[in-house]
């Protein structure tokens, strides 16, 4: 799929429509190219916050939270961590 093409726009050019250009950008979410002394500027709509409030509520773990600082997750035995290290 070939990149879209941003729209460019003289610094004089965005003064006579800043208000269309800031109404485009924020309904199509592309961002508009401002050319001002060869140098380039982006107006671009801000990305909206993560919202997770309204993600459903899921409850991974099956069992009492206060046995997971006592959990053993290997045998300490089988680890061999002297052998390990040589």
């Amino acid at each position: 799929m070939p990149a879209a093409i941003m729209q460019t726009v003289t610094l004089t050019a965005l003064r006579q429509n800043i208000f269309q250009l800031a109404d485009q950008v924020l309904e199509t979410g592309e961002p508009v190219v401002i050319e001002r002394n060869g140098r380039h500027l982006l107006l671009v709509p801000e990305k909206p916050k993560l919202d997770l409030s309204k993600l459903p509520r899921r409850h991974l773990f099956n069992g009492d939270p206060d046995e997971l600082v006592t959990i053993k997750t290997w045998d300490e035995a089988e680890w061999g961590e002297p052998d390990n290290l040589g």
